[in-house]
């Protein structure tokens, strides 16, 4: 048999007072169950803890090795149903996050500090995913919340827009097209774009290709890249221009140029916050309200 918390505990007090009356005392239990309880860990476990004579209690070397692991086992026991209350109420608790290229450069970041202002003692976990895994992590359950491009309809998922943006052309500083203030469909269909590999951005592929295809043109693809750092990489280098949702935070016009694609009706991309319905605990409630104050400024589109 395994020894129980209540050895545990037992030893501890005996070995840091090295006396069973004392012991015996502070756990407010008789002398002989303290015994009792010793030898039973020194039975179970096959070694002798505590050299014992009518002067004096000693810890032996498995003993002083024993008490160092039993103090840390009794420490994490007391974190974890400090821990098991702070859940229950909602004050503490660890958040699984997905996030897309689209949302992990403005939307989540702004989500994030506000969050953890007001919630401190809650902690994110974000991740990078795509829109279809992390669909498939929220049913799973190995995510709390994803932000994924386009409405997601299941019954056990609930989801709430919040960000919309307009397609956005991001070129180089010389290049020709950023004479022009705004730019057309036709105008990108005569250029070889920059765009994100289809395995890493599925979702806006698909945006942009319907785009297009509304327009009654071609996409035409010079260059891929999986990492936006290495599509604006590419388009910083000259190599040609992309299309993106907005001008990312870290760029500066001296690098990159961003000019808004019109387009009759405008073609938005829209982000929404999903979770799964059943079992939404506290934190997750602040989480989406926070998540909603914030998607306020990003309703744009």
């Amino acid at each position: 048999m395994r020894c129980d918390l209540k050895h545990f505990s037992t030893f501890v007090a005996v070995a840091e007072e090295l006396n069973f009356h004392r012991a015996a005392a502070r756990l407010s239990m008789a002398q002989p169950a303290v015994s009792r309880i010793v030898l039973e860990m020194e039975e179970r476990m096959g070694a002798k803890l505590l050299e014992r004579t009518t002067r004096k209690v000693r810890l032996t070397e498995s003993g002083r090795y024993l008490l160092e692991e039993a103090l840390e086992i009794l420490r994490r026991v007391d974190v974890a149903e400090s821990t098991a209350r702070l859940l229950a109420s909602g004050t503490k608790a660890r958040l699984r996050i997905g996030y897309t290229t689209i949302t992990g450069h403005s939307l989540v970041p702004d989500i994030t500090r506000e969050f953890r202002r007001n919630n401190p003692d809650v902690q994110l976990e974000l991740t990078y995913l795509t829109s279809p895994a992390q669909r498939d992590k929220i049913l799973q359950g190995e995510i709390d919340f994803g932000f994924i491009e386009g409405a997601f309809q299941s019954s056990e998922i609930e989801s709430r827009p919040v960000a919309r943006h307009k397609l956005v052309a991001l070129l180089p500083p010389r290049h020709p097209l950023t004479a022009k203030r705004s730019l057309t469909i036709e105008d990108l269909a005569k250029e070889e774009l920059i765009m994100g590999t289809t395995s890493e951005w599925p979702t806006f592929r698909r945006i942009v290709v319907d785009a297009f295809q509304k327009a009654g043109q071609v996409l035409s693809i010079g260059q891929e890249a999986s990492s936006l750092t290495g599509i604006l990489g590419l388009v910083t280098a000259g190599v040609g221009i992309t299309v993106f949702c907005g001008m990312p935070r870290f760029c500066g016009e001296h690098m990159i140029v961003p000019r808004p694609i019109v387009t009759n009706p405008p073609i938005t991309v829209e982000t929404h916050l999903a979770w799964r319905r059943a079992g939404i605990s506290g934190a997750m409630r602040r989480f989406v309200d926070a998540s909603l104050a914030v998607g306020k400024t990003y309703m744009t589109g």
